[in-house]
This record gives C-alpha cells, sequence and structure tokens, in this order.
C-alpha cells in the first residue's frame, strides 16, 4: 500500500509538473552591427525581458546583418524565420511607407503613445508587416550631416551642400536632392573607407556618429538637428499572439521601461556625445537663426510632403499628432 501511494504521489507530481507554462524562447535579430547605438537599444530591451520574464518569456538573440541581411529581416519576420527584430523602419519603408512618419516626429514616445498616434502605428505594423508594433526605441535621437571640411555659407546665412557628394539611405535621399546635395547610396559599412578615399565628403547620420569611428575623418557636423530616429522593436503578430498574458505583460512592460530609460538619458548622452566630437577637433556648426529655421523647415517638410502626396488620408490623421508644432 505504501508503495503504491508513492507512486500515486510521483504520478501527480509529474501531472502537475507538465501542466506548468514552459518558457517562451523567442528568436530574435538586430538590423545594425552589435557596436551601433541602435543596437545596443534593442539588446538592452532584451536583457529587461530576460530579468523581468525568467521562467516565462525569453529573447535568443541570433546575431545581427551578418545572420539575416538587413532589409531582409522584414520578410524573415513576416515568415516567422525570426519572432522579434529591433532596427530602423527606414529599411523597410518601401512595405510600409507610413513608418517613414516616425522620421517627421517632434513628439516624445511618451506623447505618441498617450494622444494616439502609437496605436495608429500599432495598426500599419499589423496591416504591412503581419507585425506587433511593441518600442519605438529611436526617440529622441535626431540627425546631423556630417563633414571631411568645413562648410561654405551663402549670402543668406544658407549652409551650401550643393554638388557636395554625401553618403546616402533611403531616409536622406529626398532631404539632400532639396539641399542640392549628390547622394552616394552605400551601407554603414562603406563609410569609414569612402571618406578616407574622398568618395564622399560627408554623410547623413544621428546623433552618436562617434559610434561609427570616423570622427578623425571629419571636420564638422552642421546643425541644426533635424528629424527623430525610426529605430522600432518589432514582433511577429501571430506568435506575439499566442503568447500568454503574462509572456505579453513583460514584453510590453519592457518595451514603457526602454522608452523612458531612453527619454530620461538622452539629454546627457547628447551632451557627452557632443563633448567628445569637439575633443576629436569637430566642429559644432548652425548657421544663424533664420537660416537655422529654413534649413530645418526643408527637412521636415520633404518627410510630410511626401506622405501627404502618397498617403493623404493617413498624413491628416497622424501629422497633427506626431508634428503638432506645424
Amino acid at each position: 500500500m505504501k508503495e503504491f501511494l508513492v507512486a500515486a504521489a510521483t504520478a501527480v507530481s509529474l501531472g502537475l509538473a507538465g501542466t506548468a507554462q514552459a518558457e517562451e524562447v523567442l528568436r530574435g535579430v538586430a538590423a545594425l552591427p552589435a557596436n551601433n547605438v541602435i543596437t545596443q537599444s534593442f539588446l538592452e530591451y532584451v536583457e529587461m525581458v530576460n530579468e523581468a520574464g525568467e521562467g516565462i518569456v525569453r529573447i535568443e538573440v541570433i546575431g545581427g546583418p551578418e545572420a539575416i541581411p538587413s532589409t531582409q529581416q522584414d520578410t524573415a519576420l513576416r515568415n516567422g524565420v525570426v519572432d522579434i527584430q529591433g532596427g530602423p523602419a527606414g529599411y523597410y519603408a518601401g512595405t510600409a511607407p507610413e513608418s517613414e512618419a516616425l522620421t517627421g516626429a517632434t513628439v516624445t514616445a511618451a506623447e505618441a503613445r498617450e494622444n494616439g498616434a502609437f496605436d495608429l502605428l500599432r495598426g500599419v505594423w499589423r496591416d504591412r508587416l503581419g507585425a506587433e508594433l511593441l518600442a519605438w526605441n529611436g526617440n529622441g535621437t535626431q540627425y546631423y550631416i556630417y563633414l571631411r571640411d568645413m562648410p561654405e555659407f551663402d549670402a543668406d546665412g544658407n549652409v551650401v551642400l550643393t554638388d557636395k557628394k554625401l553618403r546616402s539611405a533611403g531616409t536622406y535621399r529626398d532631404w539632400f536632392d532639396a539641399l542640392g546635395a549628390e547622394n552616394v547610396m552605400m551601407s554603414q559599412s562603406e563609410v569609414f573607407s569612402a571618406l578616407e578615399r574622398g568618395v564622399v565628403d560627408g554623410f547623413g547620420w544621428i546623433t552618436f556618429a562617434s559610434d561609427i569611428g570616423v570622427n578623425r575623418l571629419l571636420k564638422a557636423r552642421v546643425g541644426p538637428a533635424v528629424w527623430q530616429g525610426s529605430p522600432v522593436i518589432m514582433m511577429n503578430g501571430n506568435r506575439y499572439d499566442a503568447l500568454p498574458e503574462d509572456a505579453k505583460e513583460v514584453l510590453q512592460d519592457a518595451a514603457l521601461a526602454l522608452e523612458a530609460k531612453i527619454a530620461e538619458q538622452m539629454p546627457a548622452r547628447v551632451a557627452q556625445e557632443e563633448e567628445r566630437l569637439k575633443a576629436d577637433g569637430i566642429a559644432l556648426v548652425e548657421p544663424d537663426p533664420e537660416a537655422a529655421a529654413r534649413y530645418k523647415d526643408l527637412a521636415y517638410s520633404v518627410v510630410w510632403d511626401k506622405l501627404e502626396a502618397d498617403l493623404p488620408d493617413y498624413a491628416a490623421q497622424i501629422r497633427p499628432l506626431l508634428h503638432p508644432d506645424q
């Protein structure tokens, strides 16, 4: 009888163990190399999820563009090859052109969530990419033009970029055209050698140019800052929907925590970067206030004019939410 009771207790114990929720394991990929500030932000999100979600949900990062090319990661996510991805939305703007509204935003991630813009964007990600939009982790990062030589200014105080060859990508193409510069399309990994050999005169990049190791080849950063970074973290929609509620809660809570941390730390990080640039002999150049205002207006107009021409109904909805100071 004693042996029967022991056997029965063991069976019950095994049965209960079998009904316990198994930890969900998500395969993640980053759009940019590990040393890039955008990827570091994504990896910070991964750490937050893995710490808070122990026993519930875990993200295993399989690599970056060396594992899956950046421009193919949205397809890999949609097809379930990977579950979660972090990187600039510009890489798949051809599939989700509405995502370019993030670039033209002047609000914070928290404000976008509060005023309904984030929900509109979440719908776009579902419709266009079959993905759940989790976080906007590019918020607060802005864009500049970096040059090998000091810039010139015309009689009206405008920076002269006519015929300057600038390393470009989809995000910058229309803006550089409007400035009269020549777009030279190439990947980030080619920027150093292109500058060194004089193939380009400069490039467009986010606030943290020091992270890509080109400072010794630069003379100037041209401001004022424009736009905001479009990096986001997204997940395969079907995989997300199939998760238990506690796993979803971990992912969403980590997204909010990451956005809040970025907002809190950004001013100090920008100041630190500017000190680093100046220490490396790079001049932080801006035109006078009137010319600076024209420069900013042009940058934002390029984004919003295109969206209003291509997606008028969507632009009418989201522009007042993401760019209210128009």
